[in-house]
């Protein structure tokens, strides 16, 4: 009998297959997606404007002069908003992944200020957008970063992670059984 070429049993064996439903598989299970297809759409990252650095996040026209001293009025960790109004000639501790606080538009870095109490002295001028990762830097609502169709690779197991995914909608495992004939060869 002659043998059949790799590239046409192939083709003979998907003929008939068929994609399997999909089920939504947690990143960290223990069975993961990982080599699983997929094709999940990005939500903005980060979803708000932050900061960069660790510093103080200021109007810029507040402190575009030397001679300004401005107000403390609080802080924000990273990750955190800040829940208060913050008014002209005042500025908020800031650390790096904080949320800018809204009006707020430059941060100026914790080295280039001296502290006077409640007040801060500023040793370089703010410059609008300076140290601040605008909202949808990374990637914005909609974007496809996984195309249908892949292979998901722990890369990209860990960018589904940065989309802000716990779990993804996968397709189903094959089960898969090989049978052998009962013949002594």
């Amino acid at each position: 009998m002659a043998l059949m070429p790799v590239a046409d049993a192939l083709s003979a064996i998907l003929a008939g297959a068929e994609a399997l439903p999909e089920e939504m598989v947690a990143l960290d299970a223990p069975i993961s997606a990982r080599w699983r297809v997929t094709s999940p759409r990005a939500g903005t990252q980060p979803p708000q404007a932050m900061s960069a650095m660790d510093g103080y996040a200021v109007r810029a026209a507040d402190a575009a002069d030397l001679s300004a001293r401005l107000k403390v009025i609080g802080e924000v960790a990273a990750g955190r908003p800040f829940d208060r109004k913050v008014l002209a000639g005042e500025a908020v501790r800031i650390f790096t992944g904080g949320v800018i606080p809204t009006a707020l538009d430059a941060v100026i870095i914790q080295e280039d200020t001296a502290i006077d109490g409640d007040r801060i002295a500023i040793t370089e001028a703010a410059v609008k957008g300076r140290h601040i990762r605008p909202a949808g830097v990374d990637f914005r609502e909609g974007d496809v970063l996984l195309k249908g169709g892949r292979r998901l690779t722990d890369r990209d197991l860990s960018l589904a992670a940065g989309m802000n995914y716990p779990e993804l909608a996968v397709r189903r495992q094959p089960k898969v059984a090989v049978l052998a004939p009962a013949t002594n060869w």
